[in-house]
């Protein structure tokens, strides 16, 4: 077991844990799917490590029209950047390795989430998950580096 699922397993800990206080249904749906999602990702079948991919994809993608919708600005850019790393791993743009350097922008976004909980404990499971995405992706970066 590598750190990348430690890390997405700690994460998907604290979201099932934090389920109770997700409110809109259509918050534990997405919820619900990034978990399957991962779980399909642990499966050595290619067909369902590409639709937990995408379908991490499209919740991100979901997740971020919600918070624009909603004005959350700080769920926006937490879920904004999880699908923009999405985006470009599928086009196979240039400059991936700094879209994974700038993962810092909604670490720190997340660091300030927890200090106002009370004001974000509907989505607080959901960007459990998706910083711990965007965590792997830094720690990945940085050890590329180093290597």
């Amino acid at each position: 077991m590598n750190y990348d699922s430690i890390i997405i397993g700690i994460g998907i800990l604290f979201a099932i844990l934090l389920i109770k206080k997700t409110i809109p249904r259509y918050l534990v749906g997405i919820l619900i799917a990034l978990v399957i999602c991962y779980g399909l990702s642990l499966t050595d079948n290619g067909l369902l490590n590409t639709i937990s991919f995408y379908g991490f994809g499209t919740l991100g993608l979901m997740f971020s029209v919600y918070s624009l919708i909603k004005t959350n600005w700080l769920n926006l850019i937490i879920g904004f950047f999880a699908f923009i790393s999405f985006f470009w791993k599928v086009m196979h743009y240039p400059y991936a390795n700094e879209i994974k350097l700038v993962m810092l922008i909604p670490i720190i976004c997340f660091c300030l989430t927890l200090i106002k909980k009370k004001e974000y404990k509907n989505e607080l499971s959901i960007l459990t998950l998706f910083v711990a995405y965007e965590l792997i992706e830094f720690i990945n970066l940085m050890v590329q580096w180093f290597n």
